[in-house]
């Protein structure tokens, strides 16, 4: 038989998440009140939103994780690798970063390895957990995508952003998009 939890550690193994782009101070503070009457584990939130997390939930025992590259993973290494040292600096204990989804699915290992790399370094020791979004990848792809990531030092892997059902809502609800005829 494996291990039981209890109700207090079951939380602590909860990450809670405030990733939208529009999330203003006054949303970062109540979704650090409601995280601590939770009793969660970590926190996840946009890095402009660490500094704050990190004041609000100070000798809270709740983690603080920086998301890195969010939502599509596409900005170069070095902008998440400044991204993360900036995140650090206010108060991260975690980083959640996401990987180049286009590279990887390019073959092109390497960059993902670099980038991954970049991130660990400058999370100087934290803990680093790339997110993947399996929804887009071949079984071959999830397979590459989790040996890079354990090579390059990141600590797991998670398989999604979440924004998936935003971008499928959206599209299902304006499956053209702006013609010409649209634009003035």
């Amino acid at each position: 038989m494996g291990m039981l939890l209890t109700l207090g550690d079951f939380k602590k193994r909860i990450e809670f998440s405030l990733c939208q782009q529009f999330a203003d101070d006054d949303d970062v503070r109540d979704f650090c009140e409601r995280a601590i009457k939770a009793g969660v584990g970590v926190v996840c939130v946009n890095p402009v939103n660490v500094n704050l997390a990190a004041s609000i939930l100070n000798n809270k025992g709740i983690e603080i994780s920086g998301n890195i590259g969010f939502p599509f993973g596409s900005h170069p290494a070095e902008v998440k690798a400044l991204e993360t040292e900036r995140a650090v600096e206010d108060g991260a204990t975690q980083i959640d970063m996401v990987i180049n989804v286009g590279a990887l699915k390019s073959k092109k290992d390497d960059v993902v390895l670099k980038e991954i790399e970049a991130v660990v370094n400058a999370a100087r020791g934290r803990v680093v957990k790339t997110i993947i979004e399996t929804w887009v990848l071949t079984v071959e792809e999830k397979e590459r995508a989790c040996r890079i990531a354990e090579n390059a030092g990141a600590l797991l892997v998670k398989t999604t952003t979440g924004v998936r059902t935003q971008y499928l809502d959206m599209v299902s609800e304006n499956p053209v998009g702006a013609v010409l005829g649209d634009i003035k």
